[in-house]
């Protein structure tokens, strides 16, 4: 029997590519990736993409699969009244707290940063709040999408922040460190976070092993080395110059 995950991007649909919209962006980067289309469904009040994917259990038995029914949800309804979407999403697919995966913007994390969370308060984000009000329950993932904040602390200020598009260089950035997260594939982020509930990390080079002249090398000590440690130190204050030394 598949497994039914709901990911959900918040935002406000009718304004594109803006900071408030980070996760609605992450979200049509796997749409793009999936091939997937986007479709009003007026039930829930959102656009949605659905797919069944076939995911490993573990990368040592890649023959024994899963089968996963997807969904992409995007409310169409203001970021602060996002919960009743949301809910009659849950609602209709019958689907417990551990599988809804929320994508949000986070002005508490640089841009770039991502953090994954499994419960708790809202934080101060009205979209994540709207949804806790509706679910009655705090138990959901959040994907939490640092977007940075503005110098000024002023409410205003913040709103037009938040509402303002990402620059160029900024969607780069977000090409190059957030959206992989979701890579499809193999190992990659979208089956690390939906088997794991993990966010994926992009693997570390393989350290260069040191062959036996360059461990040779490291441990035997230069000449400089040498000399400095057999020259004898005759003045008086070498004792107390050492003691400082050591103490600072």
């Amino acid at each position: 029997m598949a497994t039914r995950i709901l990911f959900v991007g918040l935002g406000n649909y009718n304004l594109p590519n803006t900071r408030h919209n980070a996760g609605m962006m992450i979200l049509d980067h796997l749409a793009n990736a999936l091939e997937l289309r986007w479709i009003p469904y007026k039930p829930w009040k959102a656009t949605i993409a659905q797919t069944t994917l076939s995911l490993p259990f573990e990368p040592k038995h890649p023959d024994q699969q899963k089968q996963v029914e997807l969904t992409l949800l995007k409310p169409r309804l203001l970021m602060n009244v996002s919960g009743p979407s949301v809910a009659r999403a849950v609602r209709d697919l019958s689907i417990p707290g551990s599988s809804v995966y929320i994508f949000q913007d986070d002005l508490q994390r640089e841009l770039g940063k991502v953090s994954l969370k499994a419960s708790g308060s809202a934080n101060g984000h009205n979209g994540i709040k709207s949804v806790i009000d509706h679910l009655r329950s705090d138990e959901f993932w959040r994907i939490r999408l640092g977007v940075g904040r503005p110098e000024s602390r002023d409410v205003n200020d913040v709103s037009d922040y938040v509402l303002s598009k990402f620059t160029p260089p900024e969607v780069a950035l977000l090409e190059q460190k957030v959206y992989p997260l979701l890579g499809v594939g193999p190992g990659l982020g979208l089956e690390t976070l939906v088997m794991k509930q993990q966010l994926w990390r992009p693997p570390q080079p393989p350290k260069k092993k040191k062959n036996k002249k360059q461990k040779a090398q490291e441990e035997t000590p230069s000449e400089s080395e040498v000399d400095l440690g057999k020259k004898e130190d005759t003045s008086p204050s070498s004792a107390e110059d050492e003691k400082a030394a050591t103490t600072a």
